[in-house]
């Protein structure tokens, strides 16, 4: 509060906003006055800044007006979440009390706060992505993480255990795989890696004083998760204090269970390809490296899901790529039914995009947020799901049969809410006009007597007119005074002693009579009493659905797991992909392997398909040389694209594929600084480069693209030809190297599982043409001058830079060459200078005066001066 205002002069309801803020200073405080949610003081301030709204004043007690800024209640999610995106913390304070009952201030309390972790408004969320909290808790024995998306109440735990000082690191990764929205931290963190990442992380971070009593910590668990799950956690001492942290904080201000939060799913993170942070951006997966959005990247060509659901499972899909044969398998099976069924997966394409979010607006339900239009979304997601389960289980492939067979039944929950609800109902779910008629015999009893109480009033008003013969004369409402007689100025002579005056006005006065209150009291009770019911009647609704929360939490996983791998097959059909076999024999062919995002960006066969062979004992190592420019780094990035594809269990890019599972896939691509941890382009290569040969295993797939060429020649080729020598005497896991160092490819001759293979070009006229094709051998040279050349650059540069590669060629010192340059040019100036002098003289002589003998002596000297030049 500013200075200027004196607390003990502020008014009670001022002084009562001031005392709750104290408890939220790091928060905008949102204090619900009437219809609106409104700010006071410095919040109000900033609120209008923020949000582009009038500054206005409240009567503070003072001279001075208290600076306010408010939202209508009804809007309230749409700028609290522009608030939190902006980084700020709001609190919400609500009346918990009805104001017409209240004997002076009506009581408030914080009911909600919102942070970019809780927000559960379906409108302000991303629909294809999760909305993550995510709690670490790490002491000397490992780190643990859990996290949830409360808007659909997934959650998940896991840990990372052991002594090694690269635990950070890895918990990194992770964190890079969930993408928290927010995250919290043990205050007593200790470990360097994660305490730099949160400094630097654009996340907004809790630090929090926990608990360390595994007891009291584990109650908690079982009070909100019940025991089922606090089992799941039994020997996961890490995780139980993850958990319970997080449980603390989504449960601050809600006194009831959220009863959609109700599953905790342990995460093995050995039970997935190991995709780290790097890798993933490397090869784009989720977003591209130009503008860092989703389009262009890998993500954004998979994602043609028919539901957010079924999109989500894809990004989750992709994240965290299968390394269990059996698993990828039966996924890849799955696909192939739906891709050689074509009319099973348009009709399952068609019921699947007339369904909603299921999981949020369960989570919106649960969360008591839910109106009468929430209720129809989820009949109307709901309506052909018999339907839906019949088509999968008439389908002759036996996994199909399995999906239909575990859509749950709900006709139960979609028969309530089509008899209950109205098919168009309003926005408030207290102010009546929600319920079907013939739903509720009560109901429909009171909603009479309104009626009739409405057609008695229609008869008064009429009456009154003829027996007072004011035919202007009319009942209006006014929510403040109720019904009242309205007669205009010029009749006020007509009216009868009976009439009780209520209000007067400009041009109109206002009158009430004894028989009008007694309209008045049954219409008003009549209303009140079958907006109650409905109220009432709406919440029986609302807890049969919630009764069957866990119900619908299935339906809505089998919604997306059928849409995904459905989404897989319509891609294949697509863009003519082929189903991989895999395997484990380490080997990996691929026939005619492409692109999947840049194919997708060029016309139909214009991208050079390109075959992979590599895994076999005799070629473990293949080092690529060529033009820039020429689709080496192309080619590497199909390879990794297409084992991950595989491994997500989707078809790929090619005419014929073999994977073989890899527990990992590394990525060394790209040049840039991290400037605030006080590492060069080639201290990060390096680090990423320790960091592969750390990890790396004989399962594992490796790029690396002009490892070395951060320092000098002579210092970059001899740290690149040792890097190749140890991982093929130490890791032997399938690695594919581009260089321009050309010195490498003589190691084809010294390592029995090198080999050599290079991207084809052709030679016209002095122009270069990239075929873009691989083939097994080596480039003769990188023809940097060449692709310099079709870049644009001057002349005089690349005519400069030959002369310069020839000396070097030639073994030359290129020192000498500007010496050269001036010899020559004198040498210019001296010739241009006797060539003059020669056309002088031959201009001087008079040929027709002189005899054959002296023309002969004049013409030997001319020849004489020719010569010396």
């Amino acid at each position: 509060m500013n200075d200027n205002f004196e607390y003990k002069k502020l008014s009670p309801m001022l002084k009562h906003y001031v005392d709750v803020k104290k408890d939220f200073v790091d928060a905008i405080l949102l204090y619900r006055v009437g219809d609106f949610y409104e700010a006071f003081f410095e919040d109000a301030v900033i609120m209008s800044k923020v949000l582009s709204l009038t500054l206005t004043g409240k009567d503070s007690g003072h001279e001075k007006k208290a600076p306010m800024c408010g939202v209508p209640h009804h809007v309230i999610d749409n700028y609290t979440f522009k608030l939190v995106k902006n980084g700020y913390k709001v609190a919400i304070c609500d009346q918990i009390e009805d104001p017409k009952e209240a004997k002076g201030l009506v009581k408030r309390a914080i009911t909600r706060v919102i942070t970019p972790g809780t927000i559960t408004d379906l409108e302000s969320l991303d629909k294809k992505e999760n909305n993550y909290l995510l709690s670490l808790y790490q002491n000397k024995y490992g780190i643990a993480i859990s996290y949830c998306d409360i808007s659909t109440g997934k959650l998940v735990s896991l840990e990372i255990k052991g002594l090694s000082s690269s635990l950070g690191k890895k918990a990194i990764d992770q964190i890079e795989k969930i993408k928290p929205s927010e995250i919290l931290a043990n205050r007593d963190l200790s470990d360097k890696d994660l305490i730099n990442y949160f400094d630097r992380k654009k996340i907004f971070i809790n630090y929090i004083e926990e608990s360390q009593n595994l007891l009291e910590r584990a109650e908690l668990v079982r009070d909100h998760l019940g025991e089922n799950n606090l089992e799941k956690v039994s020997n996961m001492r890490l995780s139980i204090l993850s958990l319970a942290n997080l449980i603390d904080y989504i449960y601050k201000y809600y006194k009831e269970d959220l009863v959609h939060i109700n599953n905790l799913d342990i995460l093995e993170i050995s039970d997935y390809m190991d995709l780290a942070a790097s890798t993933a951006k490397n090869l784009e997966l989720f977003k591209n490296l130009s503008t860092n959005t989703r389009d262009n990247s890998l993500i954004s060509v998979l994602d043609k899901a028919d539901t957010v659901m079924g999109s989500r499972l894809i990004n989750e899909f992709l994240e965290r790529p299968l390394i269990d044969k059996y698993k990828i398998d039966r996924r890849a099976s799955i696909v192939e039914a739906f891709y050689k069924d074509n009319i099973l997966s348009k009709n399952v394409s068609n019921i699947l995009s007339d369904i909603y979010d299921l999981e949020r607006l369960l989570g919106k339900i649960s969360y008591k947020r839910a109106n009468g239009r929430d209720f129809i979304s989820v009949k109307n997601s709901i309506r052909n799901i018999p339907k839906l389960k019949v088509l999968l289980m008439e389908s002759p492939n036996d996994l199909i049969k399995d999906l239909g067979e575990n859509i749950p039944d709900i006709e139960d929950i979609y028969d309530l809410i089509d008899k209950a609800i109205i098919d168009n109902p309003p926005m408030s779910i207290s102010e009546g006009g929600i319920i079907k008629e013939g739903y509720n015999e009560s109901l429909d009893k009171f909603k009479k007597s309104a009626t009739d109480a409405q057609g008695e009033l229609l008869a008064y008003e009429n009456d009154q007119r003829e027996v007072t013969g004011i035919k202007t004369l009319k009942i209006i409402y006014n929510k403040n005074n109720g019904y009242s007689l309205e007669v205009t100025k010029t009749n006020i002579d007509k009216v009868p002693d009976t009439y009780i005056r209520k209000q007067t006005l400009k041009n109109q006065e206002r009158y009430t009579t004894e028989k009008l209150e007694e309209i008045s009291t049954l219409i008003l009770s009549g209303k009140d009493r079958v907006n109650d019911l409905e109220y009432e009647l709406f919440k029986g609704v609302r807890n049969f659905i919630l009764e069957n929360t866990s119900k619908l939490q299935s339906l809505a996983k089998m919604i997306a797991r059928i849409d995904a791998l459905n989404t897989f097959a319509r891609l294949a059909k697509a863009n003519n992909y082929v189903r991989p076999v895999i395997t484990t024999d380490n080997i990996i062919k691929i026939k005619d392997g492409r692109h999947p995002v840049i194919e997708n960006n060029l016309n139909e066969n214009e991208f050079i398909a390109n075959d992979t062979d590599i895994g076999e004992e005799d070629n473990l190592i293949q080092i690529i040389t060529g033009p820039n420019m020429a689709g080496k780094s192309t080619y590497m990035r199909q390879m990794a694209l297409i084992i991950i594809l595989a491994q997500i269990g989707s078809f790929v890019p090619a005419s014929k594929a073999h994977i073989s599972v890899c527990d990992q896939v590394f990525t060394r691509v790209g040049a840039s600084d991290n400037i605030s941890k006080g590492e060069s382009t080639f201290m990060l290569e390096m680090n990423e480069v320790s960091n592969i040969l750390a990890n790396a295993s004989e399962d594992s797939f490796i790029i690396l693209d002009e490892v070395g060429r951060g320092t000098s020649s002579n210092d970059g080729l001899s740290i690149a030809m040792a890097l190749v020598k140890y991982l093929s005497k130490n890791k032997k896991a399938k690695t594919v190297f581009a260089t321009h160092f050309h010195e490498l490819t003589i190691l084809e001759k010294d390592l029995s599982n090198v080999k050599n293979f290079k991207i084809d070009i052709l030679e016209e006229n002095n122009n270069l043409v990239f075929l873009r094709k691989i083939s097994k051998g080596k480039a003769d040279r990188s023809y940097g001058i060449e692709v310099a050349k079709l870049s644009g650059l001057d002349d005089e540069i690349i005519d400069d830079a030959k002369l310069i590669m020839e000396k070097l060629d030639s073994g030359d010192d290129i020192f000498d060459m500007d010496k050269e340059k001036q010899i020559t040019s004198s040498l210019k100036e001296i010739e241009d200078k006797g060539l003059s002098e020669i056309k002088e003289k031959a201009a001087s002589i008079d040929i027709n005066s002189l005899t054959p003998i002296e023309a002969m002596n004049e013409l030997n000297e001319l020849v004489k001066k020719i010569g010396r030049l």
